[in-house]
């Protein structure tokens, strides 16, 4: 491995720590969920039909509490989370949902994020790389600049 591979070593070690630890904690759950786990992780992203801005779990308003029971009643079915989700909007319309679908023109909720972090990644890889090219050439003298230190010395 040459100088500059192992000038990259660090920065590659922390960026394969990063990605594992990412991956770890986004995929690890503790056991699997009770009913009331699972109704809550499901209404937290249903929004309430009659209140402003709150999703069922936080809402004590009649219709949040029949959507959580019909959530309760579904889960306790055997439902999947996609099909009880698919059963909201059919009954109260794709605005139910909190969280925007990650497919179509809503996809772009999900995928702008990660562009825009990308593309702040490589700029910063960019200025960092080019302060670095631009400190080295500062360093090394012309010989212009010697002449005039030369001719101040004397």
């Amino acid at each position: 491995m040459g100088a500059q591979g192992r000038r990259w070593l660090p920065w590659i070690m922390m960026a394969l720590v990063l990605a594992v630890a990412l991956v770890i904690g986004s995929s690890a759950r503790s056991g699997s969920e009770t009913v009331s786990q699972r109704v809550d992780r499901i209404a937290k992203d249903v929004r309430c039909p009659s209140c402003s801005g709150l999703s069922v779990a936080e809402s004590d308003a009649p219709t949040a509490v029949a959507v959580r029971q019909l959530i309760t009643d579904q889960v306790k079915a055997g439902r999947s989370d996609g099909s009880i989700e698919t059963d909201l909007v059919h009954s109260y319309g794709s605005g139910i949902l909190l969280r925007p679908p990650a497919s179509g023109v809503a996809a772009v909720v999900w995928v702008l994020p990660a562009v825009a972090g990308a593309v702040g990644v490589i700029a910063l890889l960019v200025v960092f790389r080019r302060r670095r090219l631009g400190g080295d050439r500062g360093s090394t003298p012309s010989a212009e600049d010697r002449a005039l230190v030369e001719q101040a010395l004397r």
